[in-house]
């Protein structure tokens, strides 16, 4: 391994728990993400609604163009839907809670006390041609049923001049 390769990967974690703790501080939880080929397994993100009135509860990350498990817990008392546009174009398969097409989003409903796992693969990075850095992507989460539940999600590459790799 070259010290380029363990910087970015530090620099990496420090990125992503700097990123986390400024957006939990601010009342939007978020799950991060690394560049692919960092040798983590694959990604799991674990959702929490706990009641309409704290959004999601988010904890894990992701990467680009890798296996991910989003498992959602519905802790509340009525059904809870989980919408977001970062499942536009991905083949989603969905256990525990039914899929519902919206008319620019897909979004995904889980009963009262129940857990529901969505399975899929992220996009690729976007990398600016001019740059050859990748971007980090932002995702709103949110509940087609009750607008204030709601979160972000973070994708955060890493790979380029800064992360190494």
């Amino acid at each position: 391994m070259s010290i380029r390769g363990h910087t970015g990967r530090l620099l990496a974690v420090v990125v992503a728990g700097a990123a986390m703790t400024v957006w939990s501080a601010v009342g939007v939880d978020s799950a991060l993400g690394q560049a692919p080929g960092m040798g983590a397994p694959p990604s799991k993100v674990e959702i929490t609604i706990k009641d309409r009135h704290h959004g999601y509860e988010t904890v894990g990350f992701t990467m680009p163009s890798h296996d991910t498990t989003v498992v959602v817990h519905n802790q509340d008392t009525v059904t809870h839907g989980f919408a977001s546009n970062l499942f536009k174009g991905l083949p989603v398969r969905v256990e525990g809670g039914i899929e519902v097409q919206g008319k620019h989003f897909k979004s995904y409903h889980v009963d009262a006390g129940k857990t529901m796992t969505l399975h899929f693969s992220t996009a690729p990075s976007v990398f600016d041609p001019a740059t050859g850095i990748a971007e980090s992507m932002r995702h709103a989460l949110w509940c087609d049923i009750h607008p204030e539940v709601k979160g972000e999600l973070y994708v955060i590459e890493t790979r380029g001049e800064i992360g190494g790799g």
